[in-house]
């Protein structure tokens, strides 16, 4: 069933909860893994992507008579504005970015360790996805290089190996799409 027959039949009353069951378990599908890379690594331990995508599909449930579908994908793109601005809500706190104290060697109580002059989570959370945005601008292979070697931290050599070629190539073109993505960068500032 789509999830704009699934909405419909929760609207009308018709069996309600396995409706509810079978449109989280397909938002869930559609969602999860995206939430998840929107989460900054460091905060991954504090913040779970099932969690946000369950208060965002609580949310939208609890105002399922606002919904507006302009096509089959509007029940799963509203889900997930929601679930993007809880993110960055949860995010935005400042116990968020606190130190876990375990793990500190420390003994006895300690101040607060929340860093003062830091970044937002939030902020981070922007930038990612201005990023992402820069990146859907290049070509699919300069966006998978730049990924590659910035992102992910791969080697020359390595990124050479997967794609058959040879390190030096590799660092050519890298060299070519990162003046590219710079530029756009430059371009797109605020």
């Amino acid at each position: 069933m789509t999830s704009l027959e699934l909405v419909e039949r929760i609207r009308s009353g018709r069996d309600v909860r396995a409706a509810q069951e079978e449109l989280y378990v397909l938002v869930r599908g559609a969602l999860l893994g995206r939430l998840g890379r929107k989460i900054p690594p460091q905060l991954r331990s504090r913040v779970e992507p099932e969690d946000v995508l369950h208060a965002a599909f609580l949310k939208a449930m609890t105002h399922l008579e606002g919904f507006r579908a302009l096509n089959e994908h509007s029940f799963v793109a509203w889900v997930h504005s929601i679930a993007k601005n809880l993110l960055a809500d949860a995010l935005d706190r400042r116990s968020v970015a606190m130190a876990h104290f375990a793990g500190t060697e420390e003994k006895g109580p300690r101040a607060s360790r929340v860093p003062e002059e830091r970044e937002g989570a939030g902020t981070l959370l922007g930038r990612r996805e201005w990023i992402e945005s820069l990146l859907a601008r290049l070509a699919p292979r300069e966006a998978e290089v730049i990924r590659l070697r910035q992102l992910e931290g791969r080697e020359y050599g390595e990124i050479a190996a997967a794609w058959k070629s040879t390190p030096g190539a590799v660092q050519r073109f890298y060299s070519r799409a990162w003046r590219k993505f710079c530029e756009l960068a430059q371009a797109s500032e605020p």
